[in-house]
């Protein structure tokens, strides 16, 4: 399978970069001890050092000293229209003038393939386990509709065992629905004395796609509607 982004990380010796670290933190200490950290008072200044140390121990900072300065680069593929990834790679800075929706597919993907990694850093499956993760995303489609734009991170979501529940202002469009089976369309109407709205919800459940995709899961959802009822 073709790789979507290529990552290069310049070499590094552990052993040095251990170094390194100590001698950053050998320079803090010499910078915090200056007056321009301290209050007219001459008490040091709390607010300022938490700032400071903050910025100092920040990771894209830390890299910086691990590795001299050298960067690491990201380069990704770009999905056409017509649903095919490019073989040639663009620059991460070059991706970045692409339009609002390719933008989101290409940082939402990444930033799924990270929080996997991340997940599997801290529990590692074991045998066949299966992958079962939630990510909540606030209104996060914007100019994204388009399925060359979509399609890829819904694939990548369902390979890597992500569910999305997305909370969004779009209320119409079929993408909504092709690709959340649930839906709650919450809306306010106005009471009848006209002083005060209140809050209306409508539930939309695609019950074919669990039958063909998750038949245990629309069970769960009929008991669960007629625990609702009592």
């Amino acid at each position: 399978m073709t790789n979507t982004y290529i990552f290069t990380v310049p070499d590094w010796d552990e052993q040095e970069g251990k170094e390194t670290l100590r001698h950053h933190i050998d320079w803090m200490v010499i910078q915090l001890d200056k007056d321009e950290y301290k209050d007219d008072e001459g008490k040091e200044d709390e607010s300022l050092i938490r700032k400071q140390i903050a910025k100092w121990l920040h990771t894209k900072q830390l890299l910086k000293n691990v590795m001299k300065e050298k960067d690491i680069s990201v380069k990704c593929r770009k999905v056409s229209n017509d649903g095919k990834v490019s073989g040639a790679l663009t620059s991460w800075e070059k991706s970045n003038a692409w339009s609002g929706g390719e933008k989101w597919s290409k940082n939402m993907t990444l930033f799924l393939g990270i929080l996997n990694y991340l997940a599997e850093k801290r529990v590692p499956l074991q045998g066949n386990q299966k992958r079962h993760r939630t990510v909540i995303v606030d209104n996060p489609f914007g100019k994204a509709s388009s399925d060359h734009v979509l399609e890829p991170v819904f694939f990548i979501a369902e390979q890597l065992g992500f569910q999305i529940i997305a909370l969004t202002a779009h209320a119409e469009g079929k993408f909504i629905r092709k690709y959340f089976p649930v839906v709650y369309s919450c809306r306010l109407k106005e009471s009848a004395s006209r002083e005060t709205q209140i809050m209306t919800k409508t539930k939309e459940i695609r019950t074919a796609y669990f039958k063909d995709n998750d038949p245990e899961a629309i069970v769960r959802l009929g008991e669960k509607e007629q625990l609702a009822l009592f």
